[in-house]
């Protein structure tokens, strides 16, 4: 799939604060057993569990050791335990990426490493080079086209590319002109690119634009006084949730109550439900590239990987709140263990990175749209992900393919208006193959 929109703005304040290496990292693979043994499979990560933004990053190794335990207490993979042994923190720094990456290949010698949650990973290239299986965020460079590199939904990312999603949502809500705001980095300003890019395909105008706004956000009544001027009905946000809260409460303010926002950063329950918020985020549309939180009790049987999520946390991670990150993390364990599983017992590197490479609808058990990993490290020709809109305290499912919370659409379209793909072969919850999309 394309760019994961939500996660752009993670990028953009963990780089802010942080610095950048231009050092060229080398490996050494020799010696060790590579993490495998008779019994076990240990296992090595790299997140920021320190610097800024950790609570976007962090939890994703509660996912994957809640999926770990529930495997380990069912007698693990071909009777090995999976030892999630060294799951360690970069800091949100590059050249403590590089180094903690170093550590995880040529002084641990973990057999994979599985989940990568961090806005600088810097080490990419050396898990690549020395053909380690990785799994976790593909929000970052470094992740296409290495065969041994599974991003969550697939490794490849275009953020110039155009955005169709967010064309579509402008078409449904009848908006004609549209305005756009980033910060001033370039994270932020490539993500609202494919925004512009998309919205322009399809015939919406751009009228208003600024992608140079300070980071953090401090006041944004004039560019609000310029979007009312302007006439747009619909503004699209690349900023983090602090600026889009703040967007919001100067577009009430200014005038402009009514106007549908569509934020790339703000899908929390956590944040939503803070009384502040609640009456800000109201009406707002985003967009996700996994099953909504709520599937598990509205349509559990259509989406039984987010029952699973949710039975598994409550019962190994008791005081941890389920969060994207989180099941991030359990996405990228899953797919480790059904290539583990597929590879069979006499398992090597290779063997697991091959296994997976042949999934042609791969859903993370109606977690995901179907990613089929014969091109998902390169590109693919049609993309899913899922329309949420902030309903009072609750996230609602909008829109939707054949029956399916997921809309899916031809990249290779220019279609007006945009009619969404129905009848996805593997789509989670699909019921019929016709009849558009719906609200």
């Amino acid at each position: 799939m394309g760019a994961r929109n939500l996660l752009v703005p993670f990028v953009v304040g963990s780089l802010m604060l942080s610095g950048c290496s231009n050092a060229k990292p080398s490996i050494t693979t020799s010696g060790g057993s590579n993490g495998l043994s008779a019994n076990q499979i240990v296992i090595g990560g790299v997140a920021s569990l320190t610097g800024p933004l950790t609570a976007d990053f962090a939890p994703i190794y509660d996912g994957v050791n809640a999926y770990f335990d529930q495997v380990n207490a069912s007698g693990g993979v071909y009777g090995r335990q999976l030892k999630f042994q060294y799951p360690l923190d970069d800091a949100s720094d590059p050249s403590q990426d590089i180094d903690q990456v170093r550590n995880l290949i040529s002084n641990f010698h973990v057999f994979a490493v599985v989940g990568v949650a961090t806005p600088n990973f810097a080490g990419a290239s050396l898990l690549a080079n020395a053909q380690v299986p990785t799994f976790g965020m593909a929000i970052n460079p470094g992740w296409s086209p290495s065969p041994n590199m599974f991003g969550v939904g697939g490794s490849y990312t275009s953020f110039s590319a155009p955005q169709t999603e967010v064309a579509f949502l402008a078409e449904q809500v009848h908006a004609t002109k549209a305005a756009v705001v980033a910060y001033n980095v370039s994270q932020s300003q490539q993500g609202c690119q494919g925004v512009i890019n998309g919205l322009k395909k399809f015939g919406i105008s751009v009228v208003f634009q600024d992608l140079g706004i300070p980071a953090p956000a401090i006041d944004l009544s004039a560019d609000v006084a310029r979007i009312k001027s302007s006439g747009a009905t619909f503004v699209a946000s690349c900023m983090d949730v602090s600026g889009n809260l703040l967007l919001s409460q100067d577009l009430h303010q200014g005038g402009l109550p009514n106007i549908t926002q569509y934020w790339l950063d703000g899908y929390d329950p956590a944040i939503l439900a803070n009384s502040t918020n609640t009456s800000l985020m109201d009406g707002v549309y985003f967009l996700i590239s996994h099953a909504p939180f709520g599937v598990e009790t509205t349509n559990p049987s259509a989406y039984p990987g987010m029952v699973q999520f949710f039975n598994a946390m409550a019962k190994y991670e008791p005081n941890v709140q389920p969060s994207e990150a989180a099941l991030d993390g359990w996405m990228s364990a899953d797919l480790f263990v059904t290539g583990l599983k597929a590879a069979g017992k006499d398992v090597t590197r290779a063997k697991l990175v091959a296994a997976i490479n042949k999934l042609t609808s791969y859903t993370a058990n109606g977690l995901l749209p179907p990613v089929n990993w014969r091109i998902s490290h390169t590109g693919n020709g049609s993309d899913c992900q899922a329309f949420v809109q902030a309903v009072g305290t609750q996230f609602v499912s909008r829109f939707g393919s054949g029956g399916s919370v997921f809309t899916c659409y031809s990249l290779n379209s220019s279609q007006v208006p945009i009619v969404p793909l129905n009848g996805v072969p593997g789509l989670p919850g699909l019921t019929n193959s016709g009849g558009g999309s719906k609200s």
